[in-house]
């Protein structure tokens, strides 16, 4: 099953970002659905049965965090965009934290962390200097502090008109 570890927004938050995709409505450009919107903490790829249940029984629960989301960014950079994001900075140590206890099960651990909420996916541009105006325009853009109570394990089922997710398990203390 393919699996990854989030971190869930609220609604009052994805109704906010859904007003930051409406600028961002460009063709070539595929904007993540409102439903879908979420912090990746890890991403997992298809695990069997048995590593499935080693996750399930990870302590991964953790204190309530407030973090601020701001700053419009891209993956991987300017000059090759793919993954437009806002990002949650004060999250950092705790992919970190939760990675490490991942890596036990034998996960790579990630090399660098950008907790980040996607909002879109570039499939193609035309004009990218457009884009670009529009990165440096939200930039700085900040919303409310989002409360962290909890991560979640999700599965996550790919089909044509894109992915379907399934919480799996809450992590809560």
């Amino acid at each position: 099953m393919r699996c990854f570890l989030a971190i869930e927004l609220t609604e009052e938050l994805k109704e906010k970002i859904g007003e930051l995709q409406n600028n961002f409505k460009i063709n070539g450009i595929k904007s993540v659905e409102k439903e879908n919107l979420h912090i990746t903490v890890k991403f997992l790829g298809d695990i069997d049965d048995e590593m499935l249940e080693k996750i399930k029984n990870l302590d991964l629960s953790l204190s309530p965090i407030k973090t601020p989301i701001k700053e419009v960014g891209v993956f991987p950079n300017e000059n090759y965009m793919k993954t437009i994001w806002v990002g949650a900075p004060k999250l950092t140590n705790t992919l970190k934290e939760i990675d490490e206890k991942i890596s036990e099960l034998g996960f790579k651990k990630e090399r660098s962390y950008i907790p980040h909420i996607t909002i879109g996916r570039v499939k193609f541009i035309k004009d990218k200097n457009h884009l670009k105006e529009k990165i440096e325009k939200y930039k700085n853009i900040k919303f409310d502090n989002l409360e962290v109570k909890n991560i979640v394990l999700i599965g996550s089922q790919l089909t044509e008109k894109g992915p379907i997710y399934t919480t799996i398990k809450k992590y809560t203390k």
